[in-house]
Formats: C-alpha cells, sequence, structure tokens
C-alpha cells in the first residue's frame, strides 16, 4: 500500500480542490501530507469501528460467489491508499485537512494512535473534512454520469472486485454476475442504513470496476 503524497496526489487529481491558501494560512505547507495520511488512517479506524465494514468485507471473500479481490499493480489511487486492510471496501471521499481549526490542527499532530479520544475527535469533524465546500454540492466520484454523482457531504465508500476474474461459461458467468450484483445491492442498502444511524451522515456506496476507476497516475483524470 501507498501513502498520499504531493507527487501520487498531483498525478491523480491535479484539479483538486484543495484550497492552497488555507493551507498556507494554517501553516500546513510542509506538513500537510502528514497530517493528511494521519487523518485519512484515523478517520478509516472510526469507519471500521462505526459501520460492518470487516464483517462485509470477509463474507465476500469467503462467499462462494467467488469475489475475486484487485491485485495491487491493478488498484487505483484510493484503493492503493486505503488503510483499511480491507480487500473489496475503501474510501473514496477526498480529505480536506486544511478546514480544520488551528486546535484540531494541533490536536491532530500530537496524537499517535487511535483510541476512543480520537474517535470522538474524527466524529465531530470529518464531515467538514470530507466536504470542499461550505454547503453541499454536486461531485463527481468518476465518469460524470448519474451512477458516480453524489453530494459533496455524503461520506462515499467505493466496492470493487475483479468482474471478469472467471473460467465459467458464459450462461453461468452470467447467472453468477447477476447473483453478485444483487448481494452488492444489499450490502449498499445496509451500509446507508447503518451509516445514517451511527455517523448521522448520508452514506453513498459506489461499485468500481476496470472502466469506471481512475488508473493510477494516468494524464487525463476524471476524478474531483
Amino acid at each position: 500500500m501507498e501513502k498520499i503524497t504531493k507527487e501520487n496526489i498531483e498525478k491523480e487529481y491535479p484539479n483538486n480542490l484543495r484550497n492552497n491558501n488555507l493551507i498556507k494560512k494554517r501553516g500546513l505547507e510542509n506538513k500537510y501530507f502528514d497530517l493528511l495520511n494521519k487523518y485519512n488512517k484515523f478517520l478509516t479506524s472510526f469507519l471500521k469501528e462505526k459501520l460492518p465494514l470487516e464483517q462485509i468485507d470477509e463474507n465476500m471473500g469467503k462467499s462462494e460467489l467467488n469475489f475475486v479481490k484487485i491485485k495491487e499493480e491493478d488498484m487505483d489511487f484510493y484503493q492503493i491508499t486505503n488503510t483499511s486492510n480491507l480487500d473489496y471496501i475503501y474510501l473514496r471521499n477526498n480529505l480536506y485537512i486544511e478546514k480544520l481549526n488551528e486546535d484540531d490542527i494541533k490536536y491532530l499532530e500530537k496524537k499517535k494512535e487511535y483510541d476512543e479520544e480520537v474517535s470522538t475527535f474524527i466524529s465531530r469533524t470529518f464531515k467538514n473534512v470530507i466536504n470542499p465546500y461550505k454547503d453541499s454540492k454536486m461531485i463527481f466520484y468518476g465518469p460524470e454520469n448519474r451512477n458516480f454523482m453524489c453530494d459533496s457531504d455524503e461520506l462515499v465508500l467505493g466496492i470493487r472486485y475483479d468482474e471478469f476474474n472467471s473460467e465459467l461459461e458464459d450462461d453461468e458467468f452470467k447467472e453468477n454476475f447477476l447473483k453478485k450484483q444483487e448481494l452488492i445491492s444489499q450490502l449498499i442498502l445496509v451500509l446507508s442504513i447503518v451509516g445514517l444511524k451511527e455517523l448521522n451522515c448520508n452514506i453513498n456506496v459506489i461499485q468500481y470496476n476496470e472502466i469506471s476507476i481512475m488508473n493510477k497516475y494516468k494524464e487525463n483524470s476524471y476524478a474531483k
């Protein structure tokens, strides 16, 4: 797995919505990515604590439907920088830690490990950090069509497995494919319901494949 760096973030989505003026105002120029990776790790731990992500991921791995996990070399930017140690589910939001106030930045700097106190901190701040705007606007988390369109204040998770890695014959493959899609739809509904209850936040779960992901470091990226 990789950390988020200035180099890979600019290659991956050069037109991202980071607020450079606010980064400078907060004095984050030289520590931005260290704190970004720390917040990313803390937020992922928080989501695993509040949502049944590990159970869902484990069940997919054990399913007779044969969900084949993506090889590391074929992962996109968001999956390769995911810190959850899950095979199929990952955080898809970009994080804007420059929106933290000065006291919260100082707190983030001093904390080393995830604990109950950090959980409270993340619960209080993550809705602001995942949203680059002051209110809710539309963002595309992938190709510019309605399947990838989310409100900017939604928590967005990605689900991805190798859809086409199968030795089944055509009819069997189609039946298996449809059963997988049915199960994924059920899992997305569960995460949406639990997320609203546990996080008081709308969750949008998007299924990605090799066509809809951002290939790592390609020049013309559609990520926002």
